[in-house]
């Protein structure tokens, strides 16, 4: 049986194969496709199918047997188009005017409100050159120069309806028009998946923006390019007494909305403009939004300039209150532990020197109190010390602050100007405290002061040499913060020359009723009693708020008392919601006992507190050297000193003030069981 044969005519070979490729694909061996290469076959063709009306070859072919195929876009193709913004002018490029049309036509249909012009090559119109968006289909070489984003969205091919057309014309069979339309489907519900999860990505970013934004402190209002709003976040509604909804708002004008931010539109880039709004004076800065080096709308961001001094006046009468000197020596320092007495062993070698001081440790360890007695203890005693609080400063009057400012720098100066916190400790220390708050641009500045031991002021034309010891704090962990990249790898190696280390109430736990005592005294004017209950239950707890947890707890029980003594009933919250518990699992207690001593020493010690504790008594290290003398395992005065600090430091027991003894606590009657198990009978007391 002899085959239908079809001749495919196009203007172009790539638009042949593409259509080519279709025939085959649906019609596979049903029919014979022939080229228009040779004319001579559009006689004996059963049907001649082009790709246009306005082919010039299509006048000599009788309507019988003609068919201008109907085209399509490639729906997976259509993605890219997507991103570009409603409105984009654009060329919608192809290879004669009609085609070009006729795609317009279809991605208007398609939904996408775009200012679409068309263009083809030979075009004698005048392009405009104010358009620089171009949608081809594949024929890159079309493209007129200046374009600077280039959409490709592929060959048109035929649509369905012009395969179903060709079966019937040519009497074939049409089963697969199910086949057809199951991938076109497919396609869509791939395309409707993939715009799903972007939207969803979208969205979610958008909720993570506004919570950002609505955490600064500055009122920011961001523009599209043509200067349109499209956020506006809490702090500008706050500033400038906005009250209206989001949808009256948003997509308006800034102009409409805001008449007087005119001054502020009149530039691409504005710094520090002082702009008077409703009676309300603000400080207005302008940055431009670019992509692709293209501009896509402004940040407009600023602050209510009074808030701003509030803020300057409230920072320098905290500094004022603070003084010009330290207010804190080494006996300020409480404790007798071998933790506490290291470091204090440590600190005075690094006073004695003139090199930047690094003092790490836990919130609330008293770091503060370290680097007075710092400078306390160095040749610059007699010199100033200012603390600076990096957590607690705005950024916006950090560098005034630290560096001072010139005569006329800015409204609001001060007249003459002033000094900054760096100029006023000359000869003296500085303390940077939380130096791990600093921003980025502030640590690019305070590395500077630090390698050229000099300052400059806000406004100002001259440098100003300092000659200033530097101490600086930080709770956190800076060399993890350099790895992120959230501080500057030679700021850190620049402050990380004598480290220092605090440890936290944690780590010296035997110091606790040392500091109890301490802050009873502090802050009660008749003599307070705590019961043993309550001291052990105070030096077993974790203590994550460290010397600051202490301090109002001590300030909470003592003013809940009754009759000047403390029971557990008198404890805050946080004592009732994590009882006490034996030794924790982690603490190998046993190990660190046999590596200080011998395990009958410690039995013996503990064992006598266990009998005390029945009693009700308190003993002292000369009741226990002469128990142990009793029971045949001799200890010296020296001796039972140094296992009871390793006990007191395991809190196994805890030891009072003043020569009030020590007593074993519940974790010690646990630890002397398990030491009684461990040794077996090899030792009977």
């Amino acid at each position: 049986m002899e085959l239908p044969r079809l001749m495919l005519i196009t203007k172009d070979q790539r638009t042949f194969n593409m259509f080519y490729k279709q025939l085959f694909d649906y019609f596979e061996d049903t029919m014979e496709i022939l080229s228009h290469e040779d004319e001579r076959e559009i006689q004996s063709a059963d049907l001649v199918l082009t790709s246009s009306s306005k082919l010039p070859v299509n006048q000599f072919i009788p309507n019988d047997k003609l068919l201008v195929a109907r085209r399509a876009i490639d729906i997976s193709r259509l993605e890219q188009l997507v991103t570009l913004p409603a409105g984009t002018r654009c060329l919608v490029v192809n290879n004669m005017l009609e085609t070009a049309l006729e795609t317009i036509e279809l991605l208007s249909n398609l939904g996408f409100d775009f200012q679409m012009y068309p263009y083809y090559p030979g075009m004698t119109e005048k392009l405009d050159t104010g358009i620089k968006v171009a949608i081809i289909p594949e024929g890159l070489e079309m493209v007129p120069e200046g374009m600077e984003q280039v959409m490709n969205i592929g060959v048109r091919p035929m649509d369905f309806s012009t395969l179903i057309e060709i079966a019937v014309r040519l009497k074939l069979n049409v089963d697969k028009a199910n086949i057809y339309t199951a991938r076109y489907i497919q396609e869509i519900i791939r395309l409707s998946r993939r715009f799903f999860h972007t939207m969803h990505h979208v969205n979610e970013l958008n909720h993570q923006l506004d919570a950002i934004l609505n955490t600064v402190h500055d009122g920011i209002v961001a523009t599209d390019s043509s200067g349109k709003i499209i956020q506006i976040n809490q702090s500008a509604r706050k500033i400038l007494g906005v009250k209206r909804p989001d949808e009256d708002i948003i997509g308006n004008l800034v102009e409409e909305i805001f008449p007087k931010f005119s001054a502020v539109q009149a530039a691409s880039h504005q710094e520090n403009l002082i702009l008077s709004l409703d009676g309300v004076d603000l400080v207005v800065n302008k940055t431009p939004i670019e992509a692709a080096e293209q501009k896509r709308g402004e940040v407009i961001a600023f602050q209510d300039v009074t808030q701003i001094q509030k803020l300057e006046q409230d920072l320098r009468k905290e500094l004022q209150g603070k003084g010009l000197s330290s207010k804190y020596t080494i006996e300020d320092i409480i404790g007798r532990s071998t933790k506490i007495r290291d470091t204090l062993h440590t600190l005075e070698k690094i006073a004695k020197t003139d090199r930047t001081v690094l003092i790490l440790g836990e919130n609330g360890t008293g770091k503060e109190l370290f680097a007075h007695t710092i400078h306390h203890l160095s040749s610059r005693r007699n010199g100033p010390f200012l603390p600076v609080n990096f957590a607690g400063l705005p950024e916006s009057l950090a560098e005034s602050e630290l560096f001072g400012y010139e005569d006329g720098a800015f409204t609001g100066a001060k007249k003459g100007g002033k000094p900054g916190l760096f100029e006023m400790a000359h000869n003296g220390t500085i303390f940077l405290d939380e130096i791990g708050d600093a921003s980025p641009s502030l640590q690019a500045l305070l590395l500077r002061v630090l390698q050229e031991k000099q300052v400059m002021r806000i406004g100002g034309r001259r440098v100003i040499p300092i000659h200033v010891r530097v101490i600086a704090a930080t709770n956190r962990n800076l060399k993890e913060m350099v790895e992120q990249g959230k501080f500057r790898q030679d700021l850190y190696y620049r402050l990380f020359v004598l480290p220092l280390r605090v440890p936290s109430l944690r780590e010296r736990k035997e110091d606790i009723p040392l500091l109890i005592e301490h802050f009873i005294r502090e802050y009660c004017v008749t003599k307070v009693d705590v019961s043993d209950e309550v001291m052990e239950r105070l030096v077993h707890y974790h203590w994550p708020g460290n010397i600051r947890e202490l301090v109002s707890v001590v300030q909470y029980m003592t003013s809940v008392m009754e009759e000047s003594r403390v029971y557990l009933v008198d404890l805050p919250e946080q004592f009732k919601e994590h009882p006490p518990t034996a030794i924790p699992p982690q603490e190998d207690y046993m190990e660190v006992l046999e590596k200080n001593g011998e395990l009958q020493d410690y039995y013996v010690i503990l064992s006598c507190l266990e009998q005390a504790k029945a009693k009700r008594e308190s003993v002292g290290r000369g009741r226990i050297v002469h128990y142990s003398i009793e029971k045949d395992v001799p200890l010296t005065d020296q001796q039972v000193r140094s296992r009871m600090q390793t006990l007191g430091q395991l809190g196994l027991l805890y030891s009072g003030t003043r020569g009030q003894g020590s007593r074993i606590t519940m974790d010690g009657l646990f630890a002397l069981k398990q030491i009684e198990k461990k040794l077996g009978i090899s030792i009977e007391i």
